[in-house]
């Protein structure tokens, strides 16, 4: 099998595998644009709906993706294909944190500090500013421009820390395996 060949099968079998969490990142996005829209943000209950919600999904990624890309990464045959791998991951975990904590600040606006969400921008700018907050929490950074006030947007970033965590464990020992796989053949 020729390597071109045997990177289309492996990329095939990755978004086979992959796709039920990309449904579900995109499900509970566009479930939290439409509930938004229709609850009442003052009501106390809605953060913590919002927290529910990105546990279940966390819960999710934990043991049913990271079960499915084991079954992936066991088919790699090169360093290239588990960066495919976790780059995807990693997307979809920053991705749907992002829109966690823009849900999170839609239902209660003092959720977070040193968002720059005035009304002049849109949802996309927002969504955006989530996106960076996710990326600099995601890899531990937290340079502190953005911050978070309430418990459960502290929660939020407290799960965030835990999944990013789990992944780099769960990447250093598969590319451990890889790179016994490879050293085996």
């Amino acid at each position: 099998m020729t390597f071109k060949t045997q990177t289309g099968f492996f990329l095939k079998q990755l978004l086979k595998q992959i796709s039920p969490s990309v449904v579900l990142v995109a499900v509970v996005t566009v479930i939290y644009i439409y509930l938004m829209q229709f609850v009442e943000h003052d009501l106390v209950w809605v953060p913590y709906l919002v927290v529910l919600f990105a546990l279940i999904k966390t819960i999710y990624f934990t043991f049913f993706t990271f079960r499915q890309v084991n079954k992936s990464i066991k088919q790699c045959h090169s360093f290239r294909q588990l960066l495919w791998v976790f780059g995807l991951l990693v997307f979809l975990i920053i991705f749907s944190y992002a829109a966690d904590f823009n849900c999170m600040a839609a239902a209660n606006t003092v959720s977070f500090n040193g968002l720059k969400t005035s009304g002049s921008l849109g949802y996309l700018s927002v969504l955006f500013e989530f996106f960076y907050f996710s990326v600099v929490t995601f890899v531990a950074i937290g340079y502190g421009d953005i911050v978070p006030l309430t418990t459960p947007a502290k929660f939020l970033v407290i799960m965030e820390i835990g999944q990013s965590f789990v992944l780099v464990v769960f990447g250093l020992s598969n590319v451990n395996n890889i790179h016994t796989s490879i050293k085996n053949q």
